[in-house]
Formats: structure tokens, sequence, C-alpha cells
């Protein structure tokens, strides 16, 4: 028996190698990597998940939590709601720069955003954005004096996505990285270069791919 065992056990390890090896192959080859390629994989990701990782500058280093954003706008603005006595808005209001983190298992994609962070507590963005769900928390709705928003500007964006295929070289082991530049974003090498071509480009909005 513990033959047998042995030898399934061998098997499984070649299968999984040959289709590990099978899966680089093909998507190394059918690889995207424009940016409206990136940008909409972004928005796939982000508009597919219920909830992202917001991590914040603490007072004793980066503090993290899950929070339940918004759908990003085409721009890839966000908008979070949070408590006014909570700790992440201390925190943005001595320093806006943040991160937010969105992983799909299912697409095996993941997307990292690094901007800065507006609270925003003005009753008409309030009312405008306000989960049902979340009377369980602020019973009085929106208008409670406790309740504010979050609003976050991207300035960088990281994506790797094997269902969209944005694998970059080294294969499994890179992202691709975007910068914001005036009103669209670009390759970070491009922006880099002061002679990167404006086919490098993309301009916002952009819509979410499949």
């Amino acid at each position: 028996m513990r033959y047998v065992l042995a030898m399934l056990r061998a098997l499984r390890d070649r299968l999984t190698r040959m289709f590990a090896l099978r899966f680089r192959e093909y998507s190394r080859a059918r690889a995207r990597s424009s940016p409206d390629d990136v940008l909409r994989a972004a928005q796939a990701t982000m508009k597919r998940k219920t909830f992202c990782v917001l991590a914040t500058q603490g007072e004793h280093g980066v503090a993290a939590r899950v929070l339940q954003p918004f759908p990003p706008e085409e721009d890839l603005v966000v908008w979070l709601g949070t408590s006014r006595a909570s700790r992440k808005v201390a925190e943005l209001e001595r320093d806006p720069r943040a991160t937010l983190v969105y992983e799909d298992d299912d697409k095996g994609a993941c997307v990292v955003l690094a901007g800065t962070i507006t609270v925003v507590d003005t009753l008409a963005e309030r009312e405008a954005r306000f989960h049902a769900t979340w009377f369980a928390f602020w019973p009085e709705g929106p208008r409670s004096d406790d309740y504010v928003l979050l609003r976050f500007e991207p300035s960088w964006i990281e994506v790797w996505d094997a269902a969209r295929r944005i694998t970059p070289e080294p294969f499994g082991l890179a992202s691709m990285h975007l910068v914001k530049r005036g009103d669209g974003w670009a390759a970070a090498d491009a922006a880099r270069s002061s002679t990167s071509t404006r086919s490098r480009t993309s301009k916002v909005p952009i819509k979410a791919g499949p």
C-alpha cells in the first residue's frame, strides 16, 4: 500500500509539473501589457470583490484593515465609508498616503493601488454613498454625525492577473506597474522617460473588461 501511495504521489507531482509548465508557456505567449489592458484588468478585479484591504501610515508603522469599498469610478477613484472616530481617520488626517489591495483567488489576480485619501463629510456625498446593511452600524443612516467618507485617488497601480493575461516577465515574479501621468496612465518605465511615446499612455475613463 505504501508503494502504491508513493507511486500516486509521484504521478501527481509529474502531472502538476507538466500542467504548470504548459500554463507558463500558454500565458507567456499571450501576455498583455498595454496600459489599457492593465487598467481594464484592474477595474474588473476591483468590481468583482466585495472587500479590500486599506493600509495607512500608523503611529507605530503600517496599519491595515479590511473594508467594504464602493465600486471604483472610471478613473479608479474609490470611495469608502467609516466612523469619524476611527483610528484610520486620525491617521489619514496626519498623513493622507494610503494603499488599497484587492485579491481574487478565482481569477489568479491581485491589484495594489497607492495614492492619497481625503476625508469627506459633506451630507450630499454621504447620502449618495451608503450601503443599506450599514444601518446596523449607523442606525441614523448617512446623516449620522459619526459617518464619513474616504475618497481614495490612486497615483500608482500594480497588477498581476492570470485570467486576463497581465503576466509580465519574469513570469510569476513581477507585476505590471502604471503611474498617473496628467489625465491618463502610463507604464512605469515610460513615465520615467521624457521620450516615451503617446501610445504607451492610456486616457481615462477606462471601461472594465470581462
